[in-house]
């Protein structure tokens, strides 16, 4: 198989025939450290950014990864405080082969003051917790174009608790408020590859990232959630969307519907209390995720 690489400023691609790694700088950086959905601070230089639709196999994630890349990831601290918010989750009895969930872009935030916003239905391994491995398409606000952001989807393969398995993602697609997302997380049926998918029904875009099981944790997933992660949102409640909710619908975790457990982690948290809630409408299914704006339609970003 042929080999190429090149370096250019900032960025590391090495394109191995059908598989192409590319490890760049991401925003937000806090003391040179990335934020990355389900909770963890990296090294931004250390995460791997495979072609939409490509796959990430363990030995080439070995090839690309530095020296300095190899220790383990720093948890967020109370000084950039990054939270779920609110959350459903479920423990499955055996292991989740495939989640699906669909949903609608919310409006845009009353405005920017460089805070990240995270709307993602995911699959944990061993707790529902920030840092443990993560399998999980994301809807995102301010981690990328930090002067002018809007609304992006992105897949993502996080682990914050283990070096040997580098932050994996594929490219961002752009969305605005309004829009159909629909999003799947599925193993193969052979039990090799994951498959994880978020797809603008409006646009007809998507983020699309597949990666060996051995190289996303080499671990069972058993925990689905459906999760608001802030990142600086803190008590600044205008920094959140203008609609106050997000409803995640359609929603089938190996072909089932998830018995889920609702938390609000910053409901009465003097750090982040937006009157954040959970709720679950039993006739449907759907899990709604709320928050209190305080913003008003003639504020939101445009």
């Amino acid at each position: 198989m042929g080999v190429a690489a090149r370096w250019n400023h900032g960025t590391h691609e090495m394109a191995f025939g059908r598989f192409m790694l590319v490890a760049f700088f991401f925003t937000p950086c806090f003391g040179g450290l990335l934020q990355a959905p389900g909770g963890s601070s990296i090294n931004p230089a250390c995460v791997i950014r495979a072609a939409n639709g490509e796959t990430v196999d363990v030995e080439l994630a070995a090839d690309a990864m530095s020296s300095s890349c190899r220790r383990t990831a720093v948890q967020p601290s109370d000084i950039n405080l990054q939270i779920y918010a609110a959350d459903a989750h479920w423990e499955s009895p055996q292991p989740i082969t495939s989640f699906k969930a669909d949903w609608v872009v919310p409006e845009l935030p009353a405005r920017n003051a460089r805070q990240v916003v995270y709307f993602w239905p995911g699959l944990k391994s061993q707790r529902p917790e920030m840092g443990y491995p993560v399998l999980q398409p994301v809807l995102m606000f301010g981690q990328h174009y930090r002067n002018n952001p809007g609304w992006e989807l992105q897949s993502w393969f996080v682990d914050g608790r283990s070096f040997w398995y580098s932050t994996v993602t594929s490219p961002p697609i752009k969305v605005r408020p309004g829009d159909r997302i629909t999003s799947s997380m599925a193993l193969s049926p052979d039990g090799r590859t994951w498959t994880i998918a978020g797809c603008d029904l409006t646009s007809g875009e998507n983020s699309t990232l597949n990666i060996a099981f051995r190289r996303a944790g080499k671990c069972n997933y058993t925990f689905a959630m459906l999760v608001n992660e802030n990142i600086n949102v803190n008590t600044h409640c205008d920094l959140m969307p203008a609609s106050s909710s997000l409803t995640f619908s359609g929603i089938e975790v190996n072909g089932i519907r998830p018995q889920w457990t609702m938390r609000a982690n910053c409901a009465g948290d003097m750090r982040c209390n937006c009157g954040n809630n959970a709720t679950v409408d039993t006739a449907s299914g759907n899990v709604t995720l709320k928050w209190e704006s305080h913003a008003t339609s003639s504020e939101v970003l445009v």
